[in-house]
C-alpha cells in the first residue's frame, strides 16, 4: 500500500508522497475519495495534513497583518487613525466574508474539530464528509478575507507613500525577514540545485494546496514538465489571482472595482516585472520569487508568469523552476532591472560580491 503522507529527509517533515501529476491534485479531493472508498486512516492521515497546510497560510497572514501595521505606525502613522482605516476595510468587506467581526483563532478551532471528525471511526462516512465541506467552507471564507483584508492595507499603503511605498512595505517589514530564514535553502551556496528545485517545486504545489488555488478553490492545479523546466499554474491562485477576479461563490468584485476601488499598480516598477496592471498582493511574489534571489543569490528561484490587468480571460498564473540555472532565460532577469551573470561566473550568496565586480 502507497502511502499517502510520508517522512522528508530535507524538510524534516512529513509531507505528501506521489508524482507530479499526483500532487497537482488538492488534499481536500484525496480526503473525498479515500472516504467514498472506505480507506479510512488514509483520509485521516491526509485530513491532519490538510489542517498543516491551512495552518502555514494561516500563520503567515498572522505576520503580515502584524508587521503591515508595524509598517504604517513606523511610518508615522496613528494608532487611532489606522484603526479607524481597518474599520473602513471591514465594512466594505462584510456582505462578501462571515469572518468579518469573528475571531480569526475561533474560526480556526471550528476548521480544526471539523477535520478531527475524519479520524474519529465512530463517525459515519456521511458525516464525515459533512464535517469535510464545513471545514473546507470556513477556511475558504476566513483565508480570502483575509487576502482582501490585507489588499486593503496594502492599498492604504500606496495611498499614502506611493507604489513605491508597497515595495518598502514587503522589503523592509512584511517579507524581508522571511526571505532571509526561509529561502536561504535555496542558495546554491547551501545546497544543490537539484535539491533546490525539487524543494522549490514540491512546495509550490503544497503551498497552492492551503491556498485553496485552482479553478475549483480546492488546491487542485495544473502543471507541464519538460526536460528543461516544470510549470504549476492557476487559475486563479486563491489569493491575488482571486482579487483581480473576483469570486462569484460571494459575489465579490474584482477588488479594482466597486465598492472597493483599490487600484491595479498604475505604474511599471522592477518589483512587478515592468508590467502595469500589476495587483499590490501579486507584486510580492516578484520580489520574493525573483528579486531577492538574483541579489542575493544570482538568479530567480521561480519564474513567475502573473495576471496582469485588465484582463481579458481568465487570472492565469504560472511558476517555472528551472531544472539547470543556466538555463533560465536572460528576459527573466532584464524584466526586473537585473543582469544574467555571465557563464562561469559562479552563483549563491557566498559568490556575491565576486558577481557585483563581474
Amino acid at each position: 500500500m502507497i502511502m499517502p503522507i510520508i517522512d522528508n529527509d530535507l524538510l524534516e517533515r512529513k509531507i505528501r508522497s506521489g508524482r507530479w501529476e499526483e500532487l497537482a491534485i488538492g488534499t481536500p479531493k484525496l480526503i473525498e475519495r479515500a472516504l467514498e472508498n472506505e480507506r479510512n486512516q488514509e483520509a485521516g492521515e491526509l485530513a491532519t495534513f490538510l489542517a498543516g497546510e491551512m495552518r502555514v497560510v494561516y500563520d503567515i497572514y498572522s505576520q503580515w497583518f502584524r508587521d503591515t501595521a508595524k509598517c504604517l505606525l513606523d511610518k508615522g502613522m496613528s494608532e487611532a487613525d489606522l484603526e479607524h482605516e481597518m474599520d473602513v476595510i471591514d465594512e466594505l468587506l462584510a456582505p462578501y466574508h462571515q469572518a468579518i467581526g469573528k475571531d480569526r483563532a475561533d474560526i480556526w478551532s471550528d476548521i480544526e474539530s471539523h477535520l478531527n471528525y475524519i479520524s474519529d471511526i465512530n463517525v459515519s462516512t456521511e458525516e464525515k464528509l459533512t464535517k469535510l465541506a464545513a471545514a473546507k467552507d470556513k477556511w475558504r471564507d476566513l483565508h480570502d478575507c483575509e487576502v482582501d483584508q490585507l489588499s486593503g492595507l496594502f492599498n492604504l499603503v500606496i495611498s499614502r507613500f506611493g507604489e513605491n511605498g508597497l515595495l518598502e512595505m514587503y522589503e523592509g517589514w512584511v517579507i524581508g525577514d522571511w526571505f532571509r530564514q526561509r529561502y536561504q535553502r535555496f542558495d546554491v551556496s547551501k545546497i544543490a540545485w537539484g535539491e533546490a528545485s525539487w524543494l522549490l517545486t514540491y512546495l509550490g504545489f503544497e503551498g497552492h494546496h492551503g491556498h485553496f488555488s485552482g479553478t475549483h478553490r480546492d488546491g487542485s492545479i495544473d502543471f507541464e514538465e519538460d526536460d528543461e523546466k516544470i510549470t504549476i499554474s492557476f487559475a486563479p491562485c486563491g489569493s491575488g489571482g482571486r482579487s483581480m477576479e473576483g469570486e462569484v461563490r460571494d459575489g465579490l468584485p474584482a477588488l479594482h472595482q466597486k465598492p472597493f476601488e483599490w487600484p491595479l499598480l498604475e505604474q511599471a516598477h522592477d518589483f512587478t516585472w515592468n508590467e502595469k496592471g500589476i495587483c499590490s498582493y501579486c507584486a510580492h511574489c516578484c520580489i520574493l520569487h525573483e528579486k531577492l534571489p538574483i541579489e542575493h543569490f544570482g538568479y530567480p528561484v521561480r519564474v513567475t508568469k502573473p495576471p496582469v490587468g485588465p484582463l481579458t480571460e481568465q487570472s492565469r498564473c504560472a511558476w517555472t523552476v528551472y531544472k539547470d540555472l543556466e538555463a533560465i532565460p536572460e528576459w527573466a532577469y532584464e524584466r526586473v532591472g537585473a543582469k544574467k551573470p555571465l557563464k562561469g561566473v559562479p552563483l549563491g550568496s557566498t559568490h556575491k560580491a565576486l558577481r557585483e565586480q563581474s
